[in-house]
């Protein structure tokens, strides 16, 4: 088979140095009866190109990039609407047509059209796009391109939206088109360099955070308020005067020093962030420091992150608040189970109520007199009388009778063998055995003899 270096090297181009993919197209060539290979052959036939998909990172660097000038494709790819074909109608390649040649903005058109046809992953080379198109050069002074490449964005996600919701998916042909676009209006010869997309998967984090924090303020809003309140309005009419609201001008004294007017505005103040579920919690930042924020933290919701409060509170009167609120959180539980009990008790009538309350009392003094009865009776033991070596009684002499115990003559048995103090006080102990210096007892010299 005759071939020109000329024609091997459009081959080569073609086929984007695919040295497989050169010898499986020559080969095929000659068993159809090809002896010569020209420039108009390699130029008119379809085969020798590569079915591939390539990278998002790859597609991105093509679509910002513009192509090099001894790297321009000769040969015209399958989806190209106009290919290039031999006049002969009983040829191989195909029916004869009218012999033109794509010119360079056509191949830069049809190249990148081809590529985001193939790669399949619509959604991810859209977000790639949006997030590296800002940081390419612009053109014109005026960002008339960043305005069309937006207009852009709006359409395919239409185009998008009516795919998946209509389903109608024969509008998903116009979709690869953006990709042409944003080369056409970014495309240079250096770019900056790409980072993947996270703007989506961080701003579906954000509002998510966002919506937990509204729903979690509105769970615990006053029911009075709550009736007016909708989450689109809160955030849209309601937010930033309410923090603006919650944000007086309070001295950093003691509450005790404070004036009628101060204690009406601190008053009011606590009612304010309790009726809306709002108080200042203390964390701990990276740093090591201590300081309070509002919880839930709906500052987030309607301020910027790099903007500073209008309004911004001391350490000390966010402490203050807080103290302030968890204290008037307590009266009105207390009040609140007061009311309760004052409700119950006013609903059972007088007499059931005495009824009630007096054997409960005198159930409860039976009980506790029986259990200590029953433990005097036990530490009670009766007195053996005292025998000397051979077993013999011994005698005692009666001691004469003390002031104490001649005052009190009456004395239960019991008490007077297990002792006074535990008769007649509600703390007492009894001894087993061992020994144990812990208590300590009077006792006269007179009992011992």
């Amino acid at each position: 088979m005759k071939a020109d270096t000329g024609a091997l090297m459009a081959l080569c181009e073609k086929t984007e140095n695919d040295i497989r993919s050169c010898i499986n197209t020559l080969q095929f060539l000659h068993s159809r009866g090809q002896k010569e290979l020209n420039m108009r052959t390699v130029q008119a036939t379809r085969i020798g190109l590569k079915d591939q998909n390539k990278g998002l990172f790859s597609i991105w660097q093509e679509i910002f990039q513009l192509p090099k000038i001894q790297r321009h494709r000769i040969g015209v790819g399958p989806s190209n609407p106009v290919p290039l074909l031999m006049s002969s109608e009983n040829s191989l390649f195909g029916p004869a047509t009218v012999k033109t040649s794509l010119n360079v903005t056509a191949q830069r058109f049809h190249h990148i059209l081809q590529l985001s046809t193939s790669s399949g992953e619509h959604e991810k080379l859209t977000q790639g796009l949006y997030d590296n198109f800002l940081n390419m050069k612009v053109k014109d002074s005026s960002f008339g391109s960043v305005c069309l490449a937006l207009e852009w964005l709006g359409f395919s996600d239409m185009l998008h939206r009516a795919v998946m919701h209509g389903q109608n998916f024969q509008l998903m042909r116009y979709l690869p088109f953006l990709p042409v676009a944003f080369h056409f209006l970014f495309a240079a010869s250096n770019i900056a360099r790409l980072v993947y997309p996270n703007s989506q998967n961080e701003a579906l984090a954000k509002l998510t955070q966002v919506q937990n924090l509204v729903a979690s303020m509105i769970s615990g809003i006053a029911p009075n308020s709550r009736s007016r309140v909708g989450s689109r309005s809160l955030v849209l009419e309601f937010l930033c005067l309410l923090l603006d609201v919650i944000s007086p001008k309070l001295r950093p004294v003691n509450t005790q020093l404070y004036s009628q007017k101060e204690k009406q505005q601190l008053s009011e103040l606590i009612s304010t962030m309790l009726a809306y579920n709002l108080t200042y919690h203390q964390e701990r930042t990276p740093d090591g420091q201590y300081v309070y924020k509002l919880d839930p933290n709906v500052e987030d919701v309607c301020r910027f992150p790099d903007l500073p409060a209008r309004k911004q509170l001391t350490y000390q009167a966010k402490q203050l608040i807080a103290r302030e609120i968890e204290l008037e959180k307590m009266r009105r539980t207390e009040a609140t189970l007061q009311a309760r009990n004052s409700n119950q008790e006013s609903a059972v009538s007088p007499l059931a109520k005495e009824g009630d309350q007096k054997p409960s009392a005198k159930s409860g003094g039976q009980n506790h007199k029986q259990r200590l009865d029953a433990i005097v009776k036990r530490a009670t033991f009766e007195e053996k009388p005292e025998t000397d070596f051979f077993g013999r009684v011994i005698v005692k002499k009666k001691a004469s009778p003390s002031k104490a115990t001649s005052q009190v003559p009456g004395k239960n048995t019991a008490e007077k063998q297990v002792g006074s103090a535990v008769g007649q006080s509600d703390v007492w102990f009894r001894f087993n055995e061992g020994v144990s210096n812990a208590v300590r007892r009077n006792i006269y010299i007179k009992d011992l003899l």
